[in-house]
């Protein structure tokens, strides 16, 4: 009768049926965007306004975790956000809240910060790449180092060409102008999400806008600027950025170059560029053999355009660069990278109606 029991303790423990994860669950954005005014140094957690992800709070609302279902995983983006000393238990409580829904958590694009953590509760890691971040505190292009930059700079505005940010509300004008620019870029591509801005009216109308006009005041290539607000520093993200095909070269490098100005004029601290993937992946000596594959594939021909193209664009403005992982734990590896892409790749936009009211949106710099 014990070895019943027992057995049948076992089969509830491994087999019992799991609770349906909930997903229609309606999310409070100002509350989001309240709790990360203070709360928030991580460069991704402006994406959870892409409105593709869940929210879940932990810590009696002291910490937040954005993530994304897919298959058996409950994909995060980056660490947990909030103060250091929930971040712990953060982990721990989406930890079984995931069991819970029969479900296993990966973290995706987690920091250095707080690697200790999730190796003490047995993940194990993965480098994705590097992100870039420009020092924005005496930036300057004075100098022979900035002398290229500064050049193609000083060309664009002789010819007419005029960089301002502007702050919403926008107007329904302003939009149409920035979502024609978006659609030129993305030709016949189909837009990411999860961990990459994709364009909507809503989305982009969350943010200030840097943009690049042409001596006819078309605006012809723009970026979106998210931010990062704690008590240590103050820092702005370049997240979407788009521009017509056709735009003369140099384009970016001056809007590049134009909101690093910006941004130290303003008082920030630093200027995230994104992370480019695979960058300085399976350099080091003990080294995952996928990471060594990774690295085969960043100095391939086929994929040298996409991958080490986007690491020497950035490196043009930086030197400063901050990895990120992946954190998984009891789960195949090659499993969770095809679930990844997924992910990433599949993304659904509902067309919607113009966002804007008819107010014009405020110039911030001219």
């Amino acid at each position: 009768m014990s070895a019943i029991i027992i057995i049948a303790i076992i089969f509830f423990y491994f087999f019992r049926p799991k609770e349906i994860l909930p997903t229609n669950h309606t999310i409070d954005y100002e509350q989001v965007a309240e709790f990360l005014k203070s709360h928030n140094e991580h460069t991704n957690a402006h994406l959870i306004f892409l409105k593709d992800k869940s929210v879940f709070w932990a810590q009696d609302g002291n910490a937040l975790i954005s993530y994304k279902k897919i298959m058996n995983k409950l994909v995060v983006l980056g660490d947990p956000i909030g103060k250091n000393e929930y971040i712990k238990d953060a982990l721990l409580e989406f930890e079984q809240f995931a069991h819970r829904y029969g479900c296993k958590p990966v973290f995706y694009q987690i920091s250095c910060k707080y690697l200790s953590l999730y190796e003490f509760e047995k993940y194990q890691f993965v480098k994705l790449g590097e992100e870039a971040v420009v020092d924005l505190v005496g930036y300057s292009l004075v100098g022979k180092k900035g002398a290229k930059l500064r050049s193609s700079r000083n060309k664009f505005q002789r010819q007419g060409y005029s960089f301002t940010v502007t702050a919403p509300p926008f107007s329904n004008d302003f939009l149409a102008e920035l979502e024609s620019v978006s659609n030129s870029w993305l030709g016949d591509r189909k837009e990411k999400g999860f961990s990459v801005g994709f364009y909507s009216n809503k989305y982009v109308s969350h943010f200030p806008v840097a943009t690049i006009r042409d001596e006819d005041e078309r605006v012809i290539a723009f970026a979106t600027l998210a931010s990062t607000n704690s008590e240590e520093k103050h820092g702005i993200i370049i997240d979407l950025m788009r521009y017509y095909p056709t735009c003369p070269n140099g384009t970016m490098d001056v809007l590049f170059t134009s909101i690093f100005y910006w941004g130290h004029e303003q008082g920030y601290q630093s200027c995230s560029l994104g992370m480019s993937p695979l960058a300085n992946v399976g350099n080091t000596k003990d080294v995952k053999t996928i990471e060594k594959i990774s690295k085969l594939v960043f100095n391939s021909n086929k994929f040298s355009y996409r991958f080490k193209g986007l690491m020497e664009f950035k490196a043009k403005f930086t030197h400063t660069w901050n990895g990120k992982y992946l954190a998984y734990k009891k789960t195949f590896l090659p499993i969770v990278i095809i679930q990844l892409i997924l992910l990433i790749r599949t993304n659904k936009i509902e067309k919607e109606l113009p966002y804007a009211s008819n107010k014009l949106g405020r110039r911030i710099v001219g």
